[in-house]
């Protein structure tokens, strides 16, 4: 059940066009033409659509259309609406769900690339929404896939997607058994009296607020899709807690969950859920609370942080460039009105295009012919080419190979009697 809490965490139509003819060299190739488009060199199989998404977003925060990396996640969809992290054979159906493995269709992917697809103007192949009503709770929320059970972070991103479409999640299309997906989410919402009142938990922090479920959590309070502009004030909003628990909107709890990611900012200004920067959540936090338009002192601090680490920010942890950093980071300084293409002094958007998986290219070299003789040629056929030689040259050509065999065979027995009378 564990895996659900961070899989959420991996990692608009612009006017310019970055299709196969307009992109930076591709530097990382791939002889599955499946992953024709597809961002990053390590293995998609459990975050491919997701961080693809990720990457569309970015790219259209900086003003560009990515048709191939579009056109990748399309592709990928399941035919039932839904999408898996990652089909390497689009001829063979989706993954059952398994929930020893946490494989199989689930929220996360569907409601990110339902994101990045409205963003992009394109429409999927199949609607993705029955799909989500599948996995709908009796609670009312979502949960990474089927059986897994509901979790903040996958509610808050179906309901970021739900916010991109425009879909109601308050009508009655969305209720269960009298529950909607905001009453779900709100269920982790922490109140007065609580360990850490105004932030979000999860199922698996033991009644304190959870920093990787709580920033998508955020994001769904808010009901903001990417990319979006922010206007942050310093206010810090917290929970009025004289009176005992209170009843706030969803985005007023969003507010005061944003209030308490601000608290959790440490050192030069990241975040990490260990003893060690994390950047991706790092961004992720400042979105979160650029959502909200509050906590303006934190945000700076963050974007500030992000942007002097930029070259280590963008990388995995295996030292390679992650889609989905450079993504979060890209959306959280468009969000803030700085530069896709210079944060840092660091174009995120060529960085994205320059990880776009493409095939190798083949380079053919023809045959040149040989200048003709000022004498009469006769023609030879050498493999795939034609070479013309002067009469002479040919009428002799057989006698030239044989005197040349000769004496490769003569020259060999003279080296090998040679060797033997030193032996002697």
């Amino acid at each position: 059940m564990r895996v659900s809490h961070y899989v959420g965490a991996f990692v608009l139509a612009g006017a310019a066009v970055l299709g196969p003819a307009t992109s930076a060299s591709a530097a990382v190739t791939t002889h599955n033409a499946t992953d024709v488009g597809l961002f990053g060199a390590s293995d998609p199989s459990f975050d491919g659509a997701f961080r693809q998404s990720l990457g569309i977003l970015a790219e259209l925060a900086g003003g560009v259309h990515d048709s191939t990396a579009i056109g990748w996640l399309v592709k990928q969809q399941c035919a039932d609406g839904g999408w898996t992290a990652y089909r390497s054979d689009l001829s063979t159906p989706c993954p059952a769900t398994n929930l020893t493995t946490f494989t199989g269709e689930d929220s996360n992917s569907t409601a990110l690339a339902i994101e990045a697809l409205h963003a992009a103007g394109v429409t999927p192949t199949h609607d993705p929404l029955p799909f989500l009503h599948s996995l709908q709770d009796s609670d009312g929320g979502f949960p990474l896939i089927a059986g897994a059970g509901t979790d903040p972070n996958s509610t808050g991103l179906v309901l970021q997607a739900f916010s991109a479409i425009g879909a109601d999640p308050t009508s009655s299309t969305w209720t269960v058994s009298g529950h909607t997906p905001v009453d779900a989410l709100m269920s982790f919402w922490l109140n007065c009296g609580s360990a850490d009142p105004g932030a979000f938990s999860s199922p698996f922090s033991s009644g304190h607020g959870d920093l990787i479920a709580g920033v998508q959590a955020v994001w769904g309070a808010e009901a903001k899709a990417f990319p979006f502009t922010a206007n942050p004030a310093a206010t810090q909003p917290a929970p009025d807690c004289t009176s005992g628990p209170i009843s706030p909107t969803a985005a007023a709890a969003g507010q005061y969950a944003a209030t308490w990611l601000a608290g959790q900012v440490q050192g030069a200004g990241y975040l990490t859920s260990g003893s060690s920067p994390d950047y991706s959540l790092t961004a992720q936090g400042a979105l979160a609370m650029e959502s909200t338009d509050t906590n303006k002192t934190a945000i700076d601090k963050v974007l500030g942080y992000l942007s002097t680490n930029i070259g280590s920010a963008v990388l995995d942890p295996h030292g390679v460039l992650s889609p989905g950093s450079i993504g979060y980071i890209a959306l959280a300084a468009h969000a803030d009105g700085l530069s896709v293409t210079s944060f840092g002094g660091r174009n995120l958007v060529t960085m994205l295009a320059s990880i776009r998986r493409a095939l190798p290219v083949v380079v053919k070299v023809a045959n040149k012919p040989v200048a003709k003789p000022v004498t009469k040629p006769v023609t030879s056929v050498h493999g795939s080419g034609v070479a013309t030689l002067p009469s002479t040259g040919a009428k002799h050509l057989d006698v030239q190979v044989g005197l040349a065999g000769d004496a490769f065979v003569v020259g060999g027995l003279l080296l090998v009697l040679g060797r033997r009378r030193r032996r002697a």
